[in-house]
């Protein structure tokens, strides 16, 4: 009997698990997509890849975290660099979409495109309590340009 309830309780936590993966890749695709494509490569020059780069925000430590909840919330303005080739556009600010719903974003692109197997053994998936902590910082896209030039110049 106990068996059955571990198996019962491991279909469920598996489920939940997929259906969190699914409502990312809902969510990413819906809001994300057109731009950053489905396979998150991008449009070369234009929009960014996600793919085999956004991981390494998490590596930077919290403030890596929360900037890339800063870019979702706030968007980008600004000239930036991403694997190697420089991108001078702007990413429109998306704070109309709720919490849960940026973090399901996050989850899905950093643990998407094998960017899983970047990230820390101790990474935690962002919660919606996450983002709303953030929300109520209401930075411009330049803030978050200026976010972003902190991080990358920052030594490691």
């Amino acid at each position: 009997m106990m068996r059955n309830r571990v198996l019962v309780i491991a279909l469920v936590a598996g489920l939940g698990l997929a259906w969190a993966a699914d409502a990312g890749k809902t969510a990413y695709d819906t809001y994300c997509a057109a731009c950053h494509q489905v396979t998150g490569e991008g449009v070369k020059g234009v929009f960014t890849p996600l793919a085999g780069e956004v991981y390494e925000y998490i590596e930077k430590g919290e403030k890596g975290r929360k900037f890339l909840i800063h870019v979702v919330l706030f968007g980008l303005q600004g000239k930036i660099t991403a694997m190697g080739v420089t991108y001078d556009g702007f990413m429109p600010p998306l704070a109309q979409i709720n919490d849960a719903e940026i973090a399901a974003i996050l989850n899905y692109t950093l643990t998407a495109w094998g960017n899983a197997e970047h990230l820390p053994k101790d990474f935690k998936p962002y919660t919606a309590e996450e983002v709303a902590k953030e929300r109520g910082l209401k930075l411009t896209p330049q803030q978050v340009y200026q976010e972003w030039k902190a991080l990358v110049e920052a030594k490691e």
